[in-house]
């Protein structure tokens, strides 16, 4: 009797086991491998990098806890706006020139002075520095009574040392009042209209809308006053945009640097699972654009067949010939531009930097390879099987 009652008992626990699908949901999971990347668009919208970095983190957390450590996920999200409204965009409303007065009844704020020590005597000096001219704005429209995102195209003239004459040169630069005050943002130059078509009125217009996001990409990449920016950088562009042949507006366009190494109107941010938790990726991305090698071009990394190819085609020559580079010589070729790109980068092997560049092999490919700055400078990160 004993013997048939535990019969029962164990029949009755293998159709109890048989029939509870949760359990067969939970032995379908199966865990996911450490080099998951997840790709992700959210329709949150974020005013800045660092609320997207702790909004996104969250989400990460909550949505994909389950995902083992080192697994990644790249994350794209949209500015709350691209297109900045000024407080007043016609162009004619918003050009200002600094008067000489203006140097004089400014300067005990701004600082365009010095004072002699000895005799007393103070100083007034007719030029700014672009902190100065940012300084003067914050005088002339204090944040506190002015509407935000006021917009300046101020005309100054501009000092600084060992770089231009004592009295300086006389510039038109582009000032936006954020909320952390006065800044100095981007203008696009004649030169720059000029070479996309539009020089005789040095304007855009409603057809290059849907170019402007490739236009100031380009701009902003080429440009050697742009140095190291990161992840989450924003940069403000400003453009006279022709809304007829007599009205004309300067208007302000806002784009991130992502992790692929361009300007763009929506940022792709990287996250990584470590330690049970969803962080932003510490990885620092470059991909490096024709310049760099002509770096790599001028520099001893390489043979000098190998160096004369790549200035002369943009891409390294794997191919085995005579203009052909090895692993290492391309890692010395990276590191030549890492160590002038990021100069001051600190010591710190927990950010590692991720170079994506060109290959020729019959075709063009990219590689990648990373390397983290150590005392001695940048060192190559080797590869995990």
């Amino acid at each position: 009797m004993k013997k048939n009652i535990l019969y029962l008992v164990a029949f009755m626990s293998i159709i109890f086991v048989a029939c509870n699908p949760l359990k067969d949901e939970i032995n379908n999971i199966k865990p996911v491998a450490a080099d998951k990347t997840l790709t992700i668009s959210t329709t949150t919208l974020y005013a800045t990098a660092a609320a997207a970095n702790t909004g996104i983190s969250a989400m990460l957390n909550s949505t994909y806890p389950q995902l083992s450590d080192g697994s990644k996920a790249n994350v794209t999200y949209n500015f709350k706006t691209n297109t900045i409204k000024p407080a007043d965009s016609v162009f004619a409303n918003i050009q200002y020139t600094v008067t000489t007065d203006d140097y004089t009844t400014g300067a005990p704020v701004v600082g365009n002075f010095s004072k002699n020590t000895s005799t007393g005597v103070i100083t007034i000096f007719n030029t700014y520095s672009v902190a100065q001219a940012a300084a003067f704005l914050e005088w002339k429209y204090p944040q506190a009574t002015t509407p935000a995102y006021k917009l300046v195209l101020l005309t100054y003239q501009f000092f600084q040392s060992n770089a231009t004459p004592s009295a300086g040169v006389t510039v038109t630069e582009a000032f936006l009042l954020l909320p952390n005050g006065w800044q100095k943002i981007y203008l696009v130059s004649p030169a720059q209209y000029a070479a996309l078509g539009r020089g005789i009125n040095n304007g855009f217009t409603s057809a290059d809308a849907t170019n402007l996001p490739s236009y100031f990409n380009t701009m902003l990449k080429s440009d050697p006053n742009i140095i190291s920016p990161k992840v989450g950088d924003v940069r403000y562009v400003t453009y006279k945009y022709m809304q007829t042949a007599t009205i004309m507006h300067q208007k302000v366009y806002a784009l991130s640097y992502d992790i692929t190494g361009n300007w763009v109107p929506s940022l792709t941010l990287a996250f990584l699972k470590q330690d049970g938790k969803w962080i932003p990726d510490p990885t620092i991305y470059y991909t490096l654009v024709r310049a760099d090698y002509n770096t790599i071009g001028g520099s001893n990394a390489g043979t000098a067949a190998g160096r004369t190819n790549l200035a002369q085609f943009g891409s390294f020559d794997v191919t085995g010939g005579a203009n052909n580079w090895t692993e290492s010589q391309i890692s010395d070729g990276l590191i030549v531009v890492l160590t002038a790109k990021y100069p001051n980068a600190p010591v710190d092997p927990s950010v590692p930097y991720k170079v994506t560049y060109a290959l020729f092999r019959g075709l063009t490919p990219t590689g990648a390879k990373s390397f983290v700055k150590t005392a001695t400078g940048f060192a190559l990160v080797p590869e995990t099987k």
